[in-house]
Order: structure tokens, then C-alpha cells, then sequence
């Protein structure tokens, strides 16, 4: 199996798990197979107070049997070496919330996610996109200072992790340009920590 149909199969999976999750919450929720609300950036629909959120799902499912304390967020990538917006800023993405998949898991030291049952732990936080954004451009972070650092980096090869001045790279986060992958994605990477503690994030569910 290709590793892109093996992702699609795991993330399959993982979607099976997380409504279950979604259900013992009591949530009204919705899932869309719709191609065009899914490139919206829109994985389900919650109802809620008679409200509709559009919700993001992202998941680690490269790190499973680890808990990393970071994710990453997408400013930039190459597609047939065009320079295209990543999904935090893309104005055609519709989000409300990114619910950030983390610390997953297996049961029996499995390597490998085959089926919904292998889940032993996962957390999920919630992360409110509009705020999160609000935060980055009250420390000077909004999208066209981002894009300089992004530009930055790139011409000069600058792979891997890169400490900003807006951010302490120890406690809140970095830029990280990843080389091996074909998209070579630009990266915003925080703390999940730093986003609790400045009220952009929740724990929506940590087991």
C-alpha cells in the first residue's frame, strides 16, 4: 500500500474513533464526505446552543505511541514548485476550530493503526482559529510578518527548526521548514501548553 492510501486508510480509522468520542459528549455532529466542505477545511459540523461550528480535524498520526507538547501549523507549501498559502491562513478555508489530534496511543505496543479498537489514549484540544490568529498579530505575528520570515527561510535553505524574536522557542514556538517531504511546508510550530495558557486553546479531551 502506498503511503498515501495507508494515511487516507489511517485517518479513516481514526475519524471512526473520534465520532465515538463525539457521541459519549453528547454532541450534535455531523460528518461531511463532502469533497468540497473537506478542502473548506471542514472535517464535521457541530450544532451547539443553535449555533453551527465548523470544525478542523488535524491529527499526528506520523507520531503515534508519542505525546509531543508541540503542533504545527501550516503557513506555506509548494505544489509543482508554486508557493501556495497553507491551511491557517487560506481565505478559502472556512474553519472555526482546529481540534488537534495528539498522543495517540495503541493498545498491545502496536506500531501501526488498523482499526478503531487498536486506540488506547488520545487527546484532543480545541483551538478557536480566529483567536489563534488574534494572538499571533497582537505579538506581531499576523500573516505578512509570518510570510517575510517565511520567505526568509526559504531563500536561504534555512531547514529545520528556526527560532523567531516574537516567540521564546523554549516555552512558546519556532518556524520550522521541513526539506524531506515534496511540498516542503513552512510551519508554524507551538506549544500546546502556550496556547492554553493565552486562552486560544482547551483541553477537549485528554485520555
Amino acid at each position: 500500500m502506498s503511503s498515501f492510501r495507508s494515511d487516507l486508510a489511517q485517518e479513516k480509522i481514526l475519524a471512526e474513533y473520534l465520532d465515538t468520542i463525539y457521541a459519549k459528549k453528547e454532541l450534535d455532529f455531523k460528518r461531511t464526505n463532502d469533497l468540497d466542505l473537506q478542502l473548506q477545511g471542514i472535517d464535521i459540523i457541530i450544532n451547539f446552543n443553535e449555533k453551527e461550528y465548523l470544525i478542523d480535524e488535524k491529527a499526528q498520526l506520523h507520531y503515534l505511541n508519542a505525546d509531543l507538547p508541540t503542533f504545527t501549523f501550516e503557513l506555506s507549501y509548494l505544489k509543482n514548485g508554486i508557493l501556495k498559502d497553507g491551511w491557517l491562513f487560506d481565505p478559502s478555508k472556512n474553519t472555526h476550530y482546529y481540534f488537534l489530534i495528539s498522543g495517540i496511543f495503541l493498545k498491545d505496543d502496536k506500531e501501526e493503526l488498523s482499526h478503531a479498537d487498536d486506540i488506547k489514549n488520545i487527546k484532543i484540544t480545541s483551538v478557536n482559529r480566529n483567536k489563534l490568529i488574534e494572538h499571533l498579530t497582537s505579538i506581531r505575528l499576523d500573516r505578512q510578518s509570518l510570510g517575510q520570515y517565511d520567505l526568509a527561510l526559504r531563500e536561504g535553505s534555512s531547514f529545520g527548526s528556526n527560532v523567531i524574536n516574537e516567540l521564546d522557542g523554549r516555552y512558546g514556538g519556532q518556524m520550522y521548514y521541513t526539506k524531506h517531504l515534496t511540498e516542503q511546508p513552512m510551519n508554524l510550530q507551538l506549544r500546546l501548553s502556550y496556547l492554553i495558557q493565552h486562552g486560544v486553546a482547551k483541553k477537549f479531551y485528554y485520555q
